[in-house]
């Protein structure tokens, strides 16, 4: 394989394909989702607050992990006024700004000291919102797209994602540093609520008018013609709560090997997700600073995770989704045997650059492979947003019990033990990934 024409078909997928508003989409998507996770652990931490009960805030995450509950009303319906104005998606994807606003106003307004019941409350809220939004931007993702560029938007969007995740996480640790955490979050909610020119900016997607779409309206104004029926009301809700929860689940269980699918999804970044749990927590053991923290794992790990984030969107294409999942799950399997040889060394600034970039730069390949892969299994469907949150509940909830469990983990096992352990909760998900690829292999034999 020449260099030129790797080269030449790297710089035509990313930069003359137009996908380029992925990037900006992802950099709104991206702020919120720390700040609810490892930026709070860490003002947690630095609070006197336990691993354990820093595990268990976990919990708090759920309203992010259900949103498919909520996820068919947002796509088959409008919200109020905004709706009318901006367009379907649009009207809600600013709705969640607002509401995102709110949320992170509310988390600066508290302190783990004094009212943690009121931080946790405002944390679920934004979590909430989080969801939301995920759900309101996904159709933005995939519209107008051909199957053989999900890997390169997957590349973009995790760009764009992890732009924001790098604005959010270093402004926010250096003006803890500086001004404390209250100051911190209301600055980055006020951040938020300017990320809504980019949600404006964006062309709203079609939604396609079909026959399924028929029998929604034709439910809708059954539902206005005997609302005044309360027997009528409960069979409106019924059948809309079947078609709207129950059938896209159905459809996807008409695919080949679907459990296999969804074991992959439930599996596929929990050991990554332990580790992202755990890693803040262990470099304040070590005994680095915020400050170092903050140049280190937010400013110079990010450029890795967006490095391999991209790179891996272009692998994906030049060798296929599944391949790609395996290959990069397993380097990034590795890659937590850098943080073992950190935690021998203690506070050695050139291994801790070195984990952090090894580790991060194998886990944007991942984050890219895995977002590709879900977008293969939903796209061209019309229930598309919602199979998207139930395949994403799926693997929230394996991700949501790993992190629970990850401070009692590090509490009883020690760093080192830890993170030889975590390469360990790679293996189910690759196995299953050796299964899928036999089979495809058989299927096209």
């Amino acid at each position: 394989m020449k260099f030129t024409p790797v080269w030449s078909d790297f710089i035509k997928t990313y930069f003359k394909t137009g996908i380029g508003s992925r990037l900006f989409l992802g950099f709104s998507s991206g702020i919120p989702f720390l700040l609810r996770l490892t930026i709070l652990d860490l003002w947690l931490k630095e609070s006197g607050v336990s691993n354990t009960m820093i595990g268990l805030v976990t919990l708090l995450h759920w309203p992010f992990t259900f949103k498919f509950l909520w996820a068919p009303f947002i796509e088959r319906t409008d919200f109020p006024i905004l709706s009318r104005i901006l367009g379907r998606r649009c009207g809600w994807a600013v709705a969640s700004q607002l509401l995102l606003f709110v949320g992170l106003i509310g988390m600066a307004s508290s302190s783990p000291q004094n009212n943690i019941g009121s931080l946790m409350f405002f944390a679920s809220l934004v979590a909430f919102a989080d969801g939301c939004q995920d759900m309101s931007l996904y159709p933005y993702q995939l519209d107008g797209a051909k199957a053989e560029m999900f890997g390169p938007i997957a590349g973009v969007f995790v760009l764009g994602y992890r732009v924001g995740m790098f604005f959010a996480k270093s402004g926010t640790l250096y003006l803890a540093h500086y001004l404390g955490w209250s100051a911190a979050y209301a600055a980055m909610a006020f951040s938020v609520f300017l990320c809504t020119f980019f949600i404006l900016c964006a062309k709203e997607p079609k939604i396609r008018q079909n026959e399924q779409v028929k029998r929604i309206e034709q439910m809708v104004k059954f539902y206005e013609k005997y609302s005044h029926s309360r027997f009528e009301f409960t069979r409106v809700i019924k059948a809309t709560i079947f078609e709207c929860l129950v059938c896209p689940f159905k459809m996807f269980m008409r695919r080949k090997h679907w459990k296999s699918i969804i074991a992959t999804v439930a599996l596929f970044r929990t050991g990554d997700m332990i580790t992202q749990k755990m890693v803040k927590p262990f470099f304040v053991d070590l005994g680095f600073s915020m400050l170092e923290i903050a140049n280190v794992v937010q400013v110079f790990g990010t450029v890795a995770t967006m490095l391999g984030g991209v790179l891996g969107g272009f692998f994906i294409k030049r060798i296929g989704i599944v391949k790609a999942m395996f290959y990069t799950s397993l380097l990034h399997a590795i890659s937590c045997f850098s943080y073992a040889l950190l935690a021998q060394a203690g506070h050695d600034l050139v291994i801790f650059y070195s984990a952090v970039f090894i580790e991060n730069i194998t886990g944007g390949a991942v984050a890219t492979a895995f977002i590709a892969f879900l977008y293969t299994l939903c796209s061209k469907n019309y229930y598309a947003a919602t199979q998207y949150a139930l395949l994403w509940a799926f693997y929230d909830l394996g991700g949501m019990v790993c992190r629970t469990f990850s401070g009692i983990i590090a509490d009883i096992l020690g760093w080192t033990k830890f993170f030889l352990f975590v390469p360990l909760t790679f293996i189910p998900s690759l196995v299953i990934l050796l299964f899928l690829m036999n089979h495809k292999k058989r299927h096209c034999s």
